[in-house]
């Protein structure tokens, strides 16, 4: 997070052929056990990730550009922050 690199707990749940919800779990543990205070990454780093995995064509750009929209509208309107925002 620190280095605002796109990697999400489903990549290394994927490594390591683990569980991602037990991954998941041992990292809010570790987290808290270290008192570790991370970042919140913006979620338009994976927006391009997942758009060039839809296979769009030449409709990319276009999906893209609309989800970086939505999610500044998300940040205007703090729905990208709290406790659990997905």
């Amino acid at each position: 997070r620190r280095e605002k690199t796109p990697h999400m707990l489903i990549d290394f749940s994927d490594v390591l052929q683990t569980n991602v919800y037990s991954l998941g779990s041992t990292f809010l543990k570790f987290t808290r056990l270290l008192n570790l205070q991370l970042p919140l990454i913006d979620p338009s780093l994976y927006i391009h990730r997942f758009a060039s995995r839809l296979e769009l064509g030449d409709k990319m750009h276009v999906v893209s550009m609309l989800a970086l929209r939505l999610v500044q509208r998300m940040k205007r309107d703090w729905i990208q922050t709290g406790r659990r925002p997905s």
